[in-house]
Parts: structure tokens; sequence; C-alpha cells
């Protein structure tokens, strides 16, 4: 587990616009002034020196309780035991640098493009460098500047902290402070400042007035009030703690969102299967549902196992009431091991009533044949099955290809409000542990939408959080039957 640590002012090492000062002193005073984080970048020295200088500034760091970050070397971050690296596109992976640190190391990832913004949601990294802000001479080998336009575009769809590079000054700060970053990564404006110190506490002193944040004293202790997406699931209970309202809060979690939940039903079941169910009262659902709305409202709704129609009925008059427009439903009809799961008087009220409330569904190909009435044989057969589930129930729709025994497996999400056929493709991965896939996906695209990700861009998300799931649950055995998958990888 990475220790708590603090972005606001991230010093960035540049060797030749120091004016041939110890680089050394330049940190220790610029941490004098106000730095926070200290990222050692040495483009032209031997891995000796670099160790070194490497060396002497995490001991003059340490005791101020300020991370030291290596640029690129994950090899110079071990040999002293740095706090972290940060690494680019084209460096080392960072599955391989995280399995090299250990999970206790700080790793931060340079993005460049919105593309690489989506990508990054599927890894675990610790923060994300946004690259570059503005033109600036001490990154000349990236694309075009985000602007602050770009930062908001990424504020609203990356689940990881976020820190601005490139053209941070005196004059560029306060203003990207301002679009909800955590921090800003600045070069020149201290290494290259006559008082690397003072420009440091001027610095300092522009993001703490800049931040949009409400600060609030509490037992002479400051809170930031910041908002969470919010994610509701209304699911049913799994025993086992692979499926249902379990993996949705652990898929949310790992989203980058707060998640509530409301018990449609408990079940008896671990990995082998589900022994029994019972439902839960209409009462006790509806004033679940009704608490966390009344006070804590939500972003989006993801829906699971409802098990009656009843339970149907009740739902969808409270997506109603409360006007919730992001829901994503997964219509669960039929467990992994075979066990029905709804009754059948609630299928054709999930048609009727709860589908047209839905912006996505996400059935599996047993769950789009009993909704289309028609067999689904192939991988071929899947976008034109997509397309007809849209135009029929007017909502977007992933069609999982799981079933198929395709060594690719390549589900289809068709784009209701554009449109669009996107192909999501993934290998098999050869493990038992798939309980409790279709929760955790529809959870990680609810979640996705919460942040305000686009359709497209939420589906794509989504699809890379469970096959990095699948494939970091592989090797993990948990029960005797088909184990859960890694949430948090």
């Amino acid at each position: 587990m990475v220790k708590p640590f603090d972005l606001s002012l991230y010093l960035v090492t540049d060797r030749p616009l120091s004016g041939g000062r110890d680089m050394a002193w330049i940190v220790r005073e610029a941490a004098a002034g106000g730095v926070t984080m200290v990222q050692l970048r040495e483009k032209e020295c031997s891995t000796a020196e670099f160790i070194q200088l490497a060396r002497e500034l995490k001991a003059a760091l340490t005791p101020l309780g300020i991370p030291l970050i290596i640029n690129d070397r994950v090899d110079v971050a071990l040999a002293v035991d740095a706090d972290g690296v940060h690494i680019g596109q084209s460096d080392m992976p960072y599955a391989a640098a995280r399995k090299l640190l250990g999970s206790n190391k700080i790793i931060g990832l340079s993005v460049e493009t919105m593309d690489e913004v989506i990508a990054a949601n599927a890894l675990d990294v610790d923060y994300i460098g946004i690259s570059p802000v503005y033109a600036t001479p001490t990154k000349t080998d990236t694309l075009t500047p985000f602007g602050l336009d770009g930062v908001d575009e990424v504020m609203r769809c990356s689940r990881h902290r976020c820190v601005a590079i490139g053209g941070m000054n005196r004059d560029t700060v306060g203003e990207v402070i301002a679009h909800g970053v955590e921090g800003v990564a600045v070069v020149s404006a201290i290494v290259a400042a006559p008082s690397p110190r003072e420009a440091a506490a001027e610095l300092a002193e522009i993001i703490s007035t800049k931040r949009p944040d409400v600060a609030r004293e509490n037992h002479n202790s400051k809170f930031i009030i910041q908002n969470y997406p919010r994610v509701l699931t209304i699911a049913g209970s799994d025993s086992g703690g692979g499926a249902g309202i379990q993996a949705d809060i652990k898929s949310i979690s790992a989203n980058g969102c707060f998640a509530t939940s409301a018990i449609t039903a408990i079940t008896a079941q671990n990995t082998l299967g589900v022994n029994a169910v019972e439902g839960l009262s209409i009462d006790i659902l509806e004033g679940q549902i009704e608490a966390v709305l009344s006070d804590i409202g939500t972003d989006s709704v993801k829906i699971g196992m409802l098990h009656s129609a009843e339970v149907v009925h009740s739902v969808a008059r409270l997506l109603r009431k409360y006007g919730i427009k992001d829901v994503v439903l997964d219509p669960v009809m039929v467990s992994t091991s075979g066990h029905k799961l709804i009754e059948d008087s609630a299928i054709a009220v999930l048609k009727s009533d709860l589908m047209p409330l839905a912006r996505v569904i996400t059935p599996n190909i047993p769950e789009a044949e009993i909704l289309l009435g028609e067999p689904i044989e192939k991988q071929g057969d899947l976008p034109a099955a997509a397309r007809r589930l849209a135009r029929q129930y007017g909502v977007s729709v992933l069609l999982k290809a799981g079933h198929l025994v395709d060594d690719e497996l390549i589900d289809i999400f068709y784009n209701n409000e554009t449109g669009e056929v996107i192909e999501l493709s993934a290998r098999r991965v050869d493990t038992p542990n798939t309980h409790g896939t279709g929760c955790t996906l529809s959870s990680a695209f609810a979640a996705q939408l919460a942040k305000g990700l686009p359709l497209t861009e939420a589906a794509r998300a989504a699809k890379a959080y469970i096959n990095n799931a699948i494939i970091h649950g592989a090797a993990y055995k948990i029960g005797n039957g088909h184990g859960p998958v890694c949430h948090f990888y």
C-alpha cells in the first residue's frame, strides 16, 4: 500500500537549467519553500552519477516527508530505495514496473492524448501527469498541448489523481489549479530561479489560494471538501463475495467512485453455485433506495438481479421519481452455474417497464437470446443482435461474447445515441475464475458514466478494466468452483 503523498507542488529537476548550481542545494532550498514532491530527472549523466545524486536527495528529503520520484529509471529507483518512479508511454510498461517495485511504491504515468488518459483508467497507477498543458522548451518530445479545455476533459474522464506538466510558472499555475488538478509539476520556474526557496514559496501560496475546494477548520485540522462520483447499485447479495452487490461495490470503488447499495435479495451461494434465493420485502427495498437518493444522491445507477415483477415495478417507479438518466442495466437471469435467478413474470415487466429507463444494457448471449426470442450462435451474429436489441428497446447495448468458444472474444458495443458499432476484443484467459464478471463489468461501466465519460469511452474503459481484472485474478485459488476476478489489481 502506497503511503499518502501530496502532489500540490511537484518539482522536476533539470540540470541544464540550474546555471551550474548544485542540484542538491536547489532541491533543499525548494523543499524549504514548500515543494511537496521531487522528481529527479537526469538525461545526460552516467548511472553511477544518477545513483549518487539520488542518494543525496533521498537523505535530504526523507526527514521532511517529501517523496523522491525517479524519472524513467526503475533500476535507479531500486538502487536507492526511492519512493517511486515516473514513467512515460515509451518507458518500461506499468505492469513490469509495478512487479519490480512492489505495491508500496508510487508510480506516475505521463499521458499525452485522451486515448492514453482512457487507457490509463485500466491501470492502477498512483497518478497521471497531463503532458504538456502548455508548450514548453523542457518538453519538446510531446504532442499537441492539452490547454485548459483539455485539462477539463481529462478531469471529467480520468479516475486518477492528476498533476499538470508543461509551462507551469507563476502566471499559469493558478489557472490550472482552478481547473481541478491536484498539483502542478514545475521545472524552470524553480530550478532556474535566483532563489529556489522564494520561487517555491510564491508558487505554493498561489496554489493554496486558487484551489476550487472549500477549506473548513475542524479540530485544528484542514479538511478539503470535494465531491465523490457516486454510483448506486441495486442488486442481489452474494454470500460468496464474487458477484452481486459485493462485486459491484468492489468494482465501483476500484474505478474511483463512491458506492451505495440497495439489496433486492439474499442468496446462499459460493463458487460452486446458488443454493437458495430469498427476496427482501418491497418496503425494505424501497426504503434503501429512498434513503440513498434522498440524502446522498447518485450520478449513475447499476441494476443487477431483480427477481420478481413486483421488484421491477418498484425500481422503475423510483428511477422515474428521481429522474435518474445514467442507468446501466445488467439483465441478470441465470447464474453461471445454471441457477435461474428471475421469475418468468418478471422478464416481461423488465422489458416493458425498466428497459426504457436504461441508458445501457449489458446482456450476455443467453440473456440476449431471451430478450430477442432468437438464437445467437457465432461471433458474426453479435453486431446484428446488438442493433436489434438497441432498436427494440431504445437503449445502447454492450453484448458480451464470453459464452462463445473462440480464443478471441469480441464484445460488441452498439451506441444507440450515435449509431456506432464498436468491437471490444480480448484474448480468452484460461482460468475458472470468472464468477461475477458481468456484475463487475456493468458496475465499472456505471462508474465511468458517473465520472462523466462519454458513452463509448465508458464502454472501452469498463472493458479494459474487466479484462485486466480477469488476467490478474487468473492464478488465484478461492473455493472449489468458479472463483472471482481480481477487482483491485
